[in-house]
């Protein structure tokens, strides 16, 4: 039997090699417009309140005022959606102590679009209160937290413009705390509670929410000390409440006190509040008049 030949053109033998060289190396994709799309210059002119970061305790006039300035060490987070996109630094105002900036950076913001909120957060999304010693400058540079937010007024190419400045407002009081005992007690150690339970301990911006840890607030000192101690609270509560407070004295004894927080200093954070001459007491533990022993 004679053997039968097929003469294949060769330009299907080309097409053919094609096909196959396509179907196991494609091509690399170009990259998505997206990505370079969703990275924007971010400039937002800011202020801070006369009782936010930083501090400066104006005793000039009556009464005291903690007033605020920019420094520019400080850094700014941004948020879009509960999403972190990016971090601003800070170019402070003229002046000693500026209250203005220019907060400037690049943020990653994948669909942002006009009219969308911008949520500024100073300096980060982790808050702890844990571990305070009692002064301004530890408040300042570790316990103090503040927020603002801005609108998106256009997007021209990759510049982001805001509608209006950011004013930055302090999440937390300052307070200012010292206590008598007929004279003024020194303290070398305090702990505070709330009676309504609500003094946060720290706090986390997660998902575009806050998670609170809640728990009574310690201060030590560097050592015993009659000057006032300046703690940073936040209360999570806008209503009335009593703190109560736990002294160690420089004696080594125990020493309570408790002090009524009005509804009108709890309506707003932020604010710097003084409460001096707190009367202070030794529990009394010695047993009740009339009781008696009784043996385990």
């Amino acid at each position: 039997m004679k053997a039968k030949y097929f003469v294949i053109p060769a330009f299907l033998l080309l097409m053919a090699a094609c096909q196959k060289e396509e179907q196991f190396d494609p091509e690399t994709p170009e990259p998505s417009a997206e990505v370079s799309d969703s990275v924007f210059t971010l400039t937002v002119q800011a202020s801070k309140g006369l009782e936010t970061k930083a501090l400066w305790l104006d005793t000039s006039g009556s009464p005291d005022i903690l007033r605020a300035y920019w420094k520019n060490t400080e850094q700014v987070q941004v948020f879009h959606n509960g999403s972190f996109v990016g971090t601003l630094g800070v170019t402070p105002g003229t002046g000693e102590k500026p209250s203005t900036a220019t907060l400037n950076g690049t943020v990653s913001a994948p669909g942002l679009a006009v009219g969308d909120e911008l949520l500024l957060m100073l300096p980060r999304q982790t808050w702890n209160y844990t571990g305070q010693v009692g002064t301004l400058s530890s408040i300042e540079n570790t316990y103090d937290y503040a927020t603002a937010t801005v609108e998106v007024s256009s997007i021209s190419g990759s510049t982001v413009t805001t509608t209006k400045q950011a004013t930055f407002q302090n999440q937390q009081s300052v307070y200012r705390f010292s206590f008598t005992a007929g004279d003024a007690l020194s303290v070398k150690g305090m702990t505070i509670s709330s009676a309504g339970g609500r003094l946060v301990q720290s706090r986390t911006y997660e998902a575009g929410a806050w998670n609170n840890v809640l728990d009574n607030l310690t201060v030590t000192p560097a050592s015993a000390t009659t000057d006032p101690l300046y703690v940073s609270i936040f209360n999570q509560g806008t209503s009335a409440d009593t703190y109560s407070f736990i002294l160690t004295g420089s004696d080594d004894a125990l020493y309570t006190a408790s002090k009524g927080i009005p509804d009108t200093v709890l309506d707003t954070p932020g604010k710097f509040i003084s409460a001096t001459g707190i009367p202070a007491t030794k529990p009394d533990f010695s047993p009740a008049s009339g009781t008696t022993e009784t043996a385990l």
